[in-house]
């Protein structure tokens, strides 16, 4: 009969060896393709599905909203110009008002499980016609002391669409664009795997609030990529692949 250690040896020799290294060298772990968290993130559904769009209490009549807009060089109500067209496809998200207002735009998320990565992007501009950035520290709100400023946020799942405190997690926009109106669109992009990337669900928020002149706040292109931990189990299939091959040319016999 033959001893454990001859079978050992006999299996692993150099070129067997060597074989397994080359395995293991072109079978590296199957990278995982990134997934979407947003839906609607281009808004070309042609509607605000996927989204919600809260009014803060207390406005005019007439005080406006979010809309959607198609290409075009006004903002529906107060026909004030904007960037002219979605930054792609037909259609994008933008604020509009008649008198003072404060509107957000949200949606909740949900990161399945640990992340290699996860990437917040967005295409945004702010046109504010009063001509400066004021942050009031009474947060989301146009009915107290002068407030005029847009912001974005992840927020806990469980937080108001106006919360600026406790329930916000990470600010990654807070005051107006500081070009001459209309604004161009802007490309943000922020990895946000350290804050969300263990899992669980958040709320994705863009806000303006608005009370001493109009203020036009346009989105478009929103997306959440989370890009999941590649699967180590993607080189067991082909080393024990490798390892039958080579037990069957061997033919080895155990008497």
């Amino acid at each position: 009969m033959i001893s454990p250690r001859t079978f050992v040896q006999r299996l692993f020799t150099p070129l067997t060896s060597t074989i397994l290294l080359a395995t293991i060298v072109c079978f590296p772990e199957r990278p995982a393709g990134a997934i979407e968290l947003i839906s609607n993130g281009g808004f070309e559904a042609g509607n605000f599905s996927g989204w919600t769009i809260p009014s803060f209490p207390g406005g005019f009549t007439n005080s406006g909203s979010w809309f959607i807009d198609t290409p075009g060089t006004e903002t529906p109500l107060s026909a004030y110009s904007t960037a002219g067209n979605a930054a792609g496809g037909s259609f994008y998200a933008v604020t509009d008002q008649t008198w003072f207002s404060t509107h957000a735009l949200s949606q909740t998320f949900t990161v399945p499980g640990a992340a290699s990565s996860v990437v917040l992007s967005f295409k945004m501009f702010v046109n504010d016609y009063h001509g400066s950035s004021i942050v009031d520290p009474i947060g989301l709100d146009h009915t107290g002391p002068a407030n005029q400023h847009a912001r974005v946020d992840i927020l806990t799942s469980g937080a108001s669409p106006f919360d600026t405190g406790a329930g916000v997690l990470a600010n990654y926009y807070l005051g107006v664009d500081t070009g001459t109106d209309p604004n161009p669109y802007t490309t943000y992009t922020f990895d946000i795997t350290a804050l969300v990337g263990g899992g669980g669900t958040y709320t994705l928020r863009f806000a303006q609030v608005d009370n001493q002149n109009n203020l036009n706040l346009g989105v478009d292109n929103v997306s959440i990529s989370f890009t999941p931990i590649p699967e180590p189990s993607a080189l067991t299939l082909p080393i024990f692949g490798v390892i039958s091959m080579l037990l069957a040319r061997r033919r080895v016999r155990v008497l």
